[in-house]
């Protein structure tokens, strides 16, 4: 697992127990949070910061999905070479290895699943039929190191569009605490820098949240490593492409500091 970290740049640093806005960090008021910080005591100043904890996590499940695309001098006849073509390519993933539980249509309701389609511009191994079949397999596979020997196995048996994998983490949680754990201490290296310089020490910490607010690509441009690792990252809701996959947590961490 890789692991990067760096630590938001804004801080601010009030007197009592008032919060002072942080550009692009959200005071518990703000947020609509039921969390309140702690008073202060006498002499005690608030440090705001925050932290960004950056990690990839590596995927546990690859899925493919392979379409198979048939001809006929009719419906019937094309349905009929689809299913022995579907056949084919699901006993060649058997023989590597491939569980049958793994292999299943997009329905599921087994290999044998085949629906009529209209193809305007057929492929071009079909265009002299007069009638085409479509069966459309997915492939999800535990062992992510075998994408390549099932692509080579489908290949074999002549399946066509073979779509690129798709990872994805069954549990983010270990990938999430790890990250959690370098936001935290990106957050104190960033508040001790802050302490050092205005000759005061930290006492406590206050309040950790990651109901944080923050321009978040503003804060990457302050981090060469991590603006790379962000420019490379794909959206949530973009298919993750890659067995290495981001995980990402801000906090926002209030510091109680003391003259030294």
């Amino acid at each position: 697992m890789k692991l990067l970290a760096g630590a938001i740049v804004s801080a601010a640093l009030t007197a009592g127990p008032a919060l002072a806005g942080v550009p692009g960090m959200m005071s518990a008021g703000e947020q609509g949070s039921p969390v309140r910080t702690h008073p202060l005591a006498p002499g005690e100043q608030l440090l705001e910061v925050g932290g960004i904890g950056f990690v990839t996590a590596r995927a546990d499940l690859a899925t493919m999905s392979v379409s198979i695309s048939t001809g006929g001098e009719n419906q019937a006849a094309a349905r009929r070479a689809n299913r022995a073509q579907v056949r084919s390519v699901v006993q060649a993933l058997r023989r590597i290895g491939v569980p049958a539980d793994a292999i299943q249509t997009r329905s599921g309701e087994g290999f044998a699943r085949t629906f009529d389609v209209t193809m305007s511009t057929p492929p071009p191994d079909l265009a002299e039929a007069s009638a085409y079949d479509v069966s459309t397999l997915v492939i999800r596979l535990r062992d992510i190191d075998r994408v390549v020997e099932v692509r080579s196995a489908l290949e074999a048996a002549g399946a066509d569009n073979i779509s690129s994998p798709i990872y994805t983490i069954s549990d983010r949680g270990p990938g999430r605490r790890r990250a959690q754990v370098q936001a935290l201490a990106a957050a104190r290296a960033d508040a001790e820098a802050h302490a050092a310089q205005t000759n005061m020490r930290i006492v406590r910490l206050v309040r950790l949240t990651e109901r944080v607010g923050a321009d978040l690509f503003t804060i990457a441009l302050n981090n060469e490593a991590l603006f790379r690792g962000m420019r490379d990252m794909p959206s949530p809701s973009e298919p993750q492409t890659r067995p290495d996959i981001p995980v990402l947590v801000l906090l926002g961490a209030d510091f109680a500091l003391a003259p030294r």
